[in-house]
């Protein structure tokens, strides 16, 4: 059983059981974010939103990434930071949504239910997953603190490597190893919080990281618009993103509930359009993915 990151008390999140249910959290997190709130990033885990998009069949309202999206879209309007931090944790529990056994996944939606904040850590291209070994009654993540990001969640995912190579995913309490381990250490991993990576999990997690950098993006754009309307150019980018963005929500409501084959090729060329569509917007007409 997972535990809490601390015995602080804090209020128990809303439960947003249908989609305007989102967009009426939208609604009260920019009026007290806008309010002059000193800390926007606490306004996150009370609103309900992290747990947006767990499945139905662990209890989750089913909220279509169209609305998910939308959410990424609208909070960078105030909040970089706030945004950033709603989008690696929705990319990090894509990671787990196919991963590990399913009273694993329920421990983890409990935490996210109660406001949770996770976050899948980035690994430089080409670098070797860190080594997950047996040590005792527990594992070690071999060299685990040179891949534990300096960030302020409450649980880090990290993929290792198994027994005999098979991927898996190790969770960390962060702010329970951050301060007790440097870079060079091994880090400990009760058991129960080592999950075998699901198939597909990557392909899956790297759509959804392209997906709400569009929605990032698009967000971004349209608070820049307010004040200075877009040259006609730009404003065909823009509605481009957004078809992107749209057709990519689609086939992600398709893989998560109807849990079809994956066609890779699809997804790398929904990946390579949402990509190159953010970054036309972003004023980058350079391919998003060079050969």
């Amino acid at each position: 059983m997972m535990v809490p990151t601390s015995d602080r008390l804090r209020p128990v999140p809303l439960a947003l059981t249908r989609e305007g249910d989102v967009v009426a959290a939208l609604d009260r997190l920019e009026a007290l974010a806008t309010s002059g709130s000193p800390d926007q990033s606490s306004l996150l885990p009370p609103s309900g939103l992290l747990a947006m998009s767990i499945p139905a069949s662990f209890g989750g309202a089913d909220i279509s990434n169209l609305i998910v999206a939308e959410a990424v879209s609208r909070i960078v309007t105030w909040s970089t930071t706030v945004a950033e931090r709603l989008l690696g944790h929705l990319v990090a529990l894509e990671m787990i949504r196919t991963s590990g056994s399913t009273e694993q996944r329920k421990a983890i939606y409990a935490r996210v239910v109660l406001g949770d904040v996770f976050e899948l850590s980035s690994r430089r291209e080409g670098a070797v997953p860190p080594r997950l070994v047996r040590s005792g009654l527990a594992f070690a993540l071999e060299h685990g603190g040179s891949v534990l990001a300096n960030s302020a969640v409450d649980w880090q995912i990290i993929g290792a490597s198994g027994a005999g190579s098979e991927p898996v995913v190790a969770i960390l309490d962060h702010k329970h190893v951050s301060v007790r381990n440097n870079a060079s250490s091994d880090l400990t991993v009760h058991p129960d919080y080592v999950l075998s990576l699901g198939e597909n999990a990557d392909c899956l997690a790297r759509l959804m990281t392209a997906f709400l950098k569009a929605a990032y993006t698009r967000g971004h754009v349209n608070a820049q618009t307010r004040t200075n309307p877009p040259e006609p150019a730009m404003a065909v980018e823009v509605e481009l993103l957004d078809g992107m963005i749209q057709k990519a929500a689609s086939l992600i409501d398709v893989i998560q509930v109807d849990d079809p084959p994956i066609d890779l090729e699809q997804i790398d060329r929904f990946c390579r359009a949402l990509d190159t569509a953010r970054l036309r917007c972003s004023g980058d007409h350079s391919p998003a993915i060079k050969s």
